[in-house]
C-alpha cells in the first residue's frame, strides 16, 4: 500500500465487518490482522493497539462458528487478585459468586475465574484475554481508589462490569452497594444513642469501599458534633483485632465501633471481653455485614445486612445488559436496616 492514509472502513452496514475490513482499515495484511487480534508475537506494540482500536470501532467480533470450534459456552472473565475480599473473606465472597453464576448461568453463560497475583497483573491479563477474544465480556471486584484494572479496559473499550461506585468505574458498566448511605445511618443511629467518639475498624486503605464508607460514616458522626477514628487495612481478624485494641485503649478510646465485617466483629466483642470492658454499656458494636457468626455470640450483634448475593445477581444482570447492548449500565442495590441485637445501647456517660 503506497498511501500513508489507511482507507475508510467501507463495509456494508447490512453485514458484520470481515478480517478483511479491518485490514483495510488498518492498512497491514490480514495475517497481521490475525496475529495482533489473537495476541501473537511478530507484530509491534502499536500496530496491535491500532488493529484492535479499529476492530472495537466498527463492531468487528470474531465470527461464531469459528469460536465455535474452541468454545461452545460463552464466558465472562473475572481475574482475582491475592489478598483481595476472594481470599480474606472467602464465605462474603462465596456469597457474590453464588449471585452472579446463578444469574449467569441462567442464560448459558459460564464464569471463568483465574487468580493473580497483583492489580497491574490483573490489568495485563484482562488485555490479553480481550485480544485473544477468549471471553464476551469481564468482571472488576475489590476496586482501588486508582485503580489500573479501570484504565486498562477504558483505554482498550473492553466490555466490563465493575463491581464499585460509578466515580470509580469511571465511565464503565457499574453496579454497586448504596454503603455510603448505610454507614451514613448507621452513625445517626450511634450519635442517636450518645456516641460522641466512635471508631471504625475497615478493609484495605487503597479501595474505593473504603475511602467511600470513612467519608460517610464520619459526615454522620461530625455533623452531631462528635469525631471518628478510623483504623483502615485490617483486612484481616488479627488487623481487626490489633486495631481494636488499640482503640480501647487510648486515653480516648471510642464508646462505640464499627467493623466492615462480621469476622471483625466477634473478634472485637472477644477483645472487649478481655480488656474488661462491658458490652453495651462500656462499648457498643456494629457489624457491617451479618452472619450467623453474629446472631450466634453473646451479646448477638448489631448488624447491617450487605446483600452480597443481590450485589452479585445485579452485576450478573448488568453483565447481560451489556452484551445486550444496552448504555449506560449502571444499578445500585440498597442495603437494608440494620439489625439492633445486644451489642449497642445508649452511651453511658
Amino acid at each position: 500500500m503506497t498511501s500513508e492514509t489507511p482507507p475508510e472502513f467501507t463495509h456494508s452496514g447490512s453485514k458484520r465487518p470481515t478480517i478483511t475490513d479491518v485490514a483495510r482499515a488498518a492498512g497491514v495484511s490480514i495475517a497481521v490482522v490475525s496475529y495482533a487480534l489473537n495476541g501473537r508475537p511478530g507484530v509491534s506494540a502499536a500496530t496491535r493497539d491500532r488493529v484492535l482500536r479499529i476492530a472495537d470501532e466498527h463492531g468487528w467480533r470474531p465470527n461464531a462458528a469459528a469460536r465455535s470450534l474452541r468454545t461452545t459456552t460463552r464466558s465472562i472473565g473475572l481475574a482475582l487478585v491475592r489478598g483481595d475480599s476472594a481470599t480474606t473473606h472467602p464465605a462474603a465472597f462465596m456469597e457474590l459468586l453464588d449471585g452472579i453464576q446463578g444469574t449467569l448461568a441462567a442464560k448459558g453463560l459460564a464464569l471463568v475465574l483465574q487468580v493473580v497475583e497483583d492489580h497491574d497483573a490483573a490489568a495485563t491479563l484482562y488485555r490479553t484475554w480481550w485480544a485473544e477474544r477468549r471471553f464476551d465480556a469481564l468482571l472488576l471486584t475489590d476496586v482501588l481508589v486508582d485503580d489500573p484494572r479501570v484504565e486498562a479496559l477504558r483505554s482498550a473499550r473492553i466490555p466490563a462490569v465493575a463491581l464499585c461506585h460509578p466515580g470509580a468505574a469511571r465511565g464503565l458498566a457499574s453496579v454497586h452497594l448504596d454503603e455510603s448511605e448505610a454507614y451514613a445511618r448507621t452513625g445517626r443511629l450511634l450519635t442517636g444513642l450518645g456516641h460522641r467518639r466512635v471508631g471504625l475498624v475497615t478493609g484495605p486503605e487503597a479501595l474505593d469501599s473504603t475511602a467511600r464508607r470513612v467519608s460517610a460514616l464520619r459526615a454522620a458522626v461530625e455533623e452531631a458534633g462528635g469525631a471518628l477514628v478510623d483504623a483502615p487495612d485490617a483486612a484481616t481478624q488479627e488487623d481487626a483485632a490489633a486495631a481494636t485494641r488499640v482503640m480501647l485503649t487510648s486515653e480516648e478510646a471510642p464508646s462505640a465501633v464499627v467493623l466492615s465485617s462480621d469476622l471483625a466483629a466477634v473478634t472485637a466483642l472477644d477483645v472487649a471481653r478481655r480488656l474488661h470492658r462491658d458490652v453495651p454499656w462500656d462499648v457498643s458494636i456494629v457489624a457491617g455485614r451479618d452472619a450467623p457468626g453474629c446472631r450466634l455470640a453473646t451479646p448477638s450483634v448489631t448488624t447491617l445486612p450487605l446483600p452480597l448475593t443481590a450485589l452479585g445477581e445485579a452485576a450478573g444482570n448488568a453483565v447481560l445488559d451489556l452484551l445486550d447492548g444496552e448504555r449506560p449500565v449502571e444499578r445500585v442495590v440498597p442495603v437494608g436496616a440494620l439489625t439492633i441485637r445486644g451489642t449497642t445501647a445508649p452511651f453511658r456517660r
